[in-house]
């Protein structure tokens, strides 16, 4: 079955990555993995800080392994076989930061990433270059948007809040009310 190996190598282990690199393919040989295809690698930044490292080498690796069949090999039935062991080994790898191994089932080949980033450059190189569009201002669009100031000073447990306005009682006559009744009567037919 085929298998790709993703792996990152932080900036300060950028010294010794041929060294590791050869030590992540004899982990695969020992498994008696075969190489398929070419090894991609790439330099990035890293979303996050892993190890106290801000920057380090992806590497991708694609392998084959052959099929084993645990149940009719007693002899070794308790020896680690495969992926197992190669996820063990690069566990204990100290350069390694990170790694990631998946069936190539779905995958595009490791190429097609950029094949398709140099067939849209040799596709934009054709074309005359665009002009980016320049924003227009409506007359009488100002941009300005009303900002709200703060208060200066928040009321505290020391500080009294501000009374709050009167309220108003609004005092209807009897005769008012009369009038109110008896429209709202005839809306509802009662």
């Amino acid at each position: 079955m085929q298998y790709e190996l993703f792996y990152l190598i932080g900036e300060r282990q950028e010294a010794s990555l041929p060294a590791i690199k050869e030590g992540v393919n004899a982990i695969l040989a020992l498994e008696k993995a075969t190489m398929v295809g070419e090894e991609l690698s790439e330099k990035r930044k890293l979303a996050y800080e892993i190890k106290h490292q801000n920057k380090g080498t992806y590497i991708t690796r694609r392998f084959e392994l052959p099929e084993i069949d645990f149940w009719a090999d007693e002899a070794n039935g308790e020896k680690e076989f495969g992926i197992q062991a190669i996820t063990n080994k690069l566990n204990l790898n100290v350069d390694v930061l990170r790694f990631l191994i998946v069936k190539t089932q779905d995958l595009p080949d490791l190429g097609a990433k950029d094949r398709r980033k140099a067939k849209e450059a040799a596709n934009n190189t054709g074309r005359p270059a665009q002009r980016p569009q320049q924003r227009t201002e409506r007359p009488g669009n100002n941009n300005s948007r009303p900002t709200m100031q703060r208060p200066t000073q928040r009321p505290t447990a020391t500080t009294p809040a501000a009374p709050a306005a009167p309220v108003k009682k609004v005092e209807t006559s009897k005769e008012e009310s009369k009038n109110i009744d008896k429209q709202l009567d005839e809306l509802l037919n009662i």
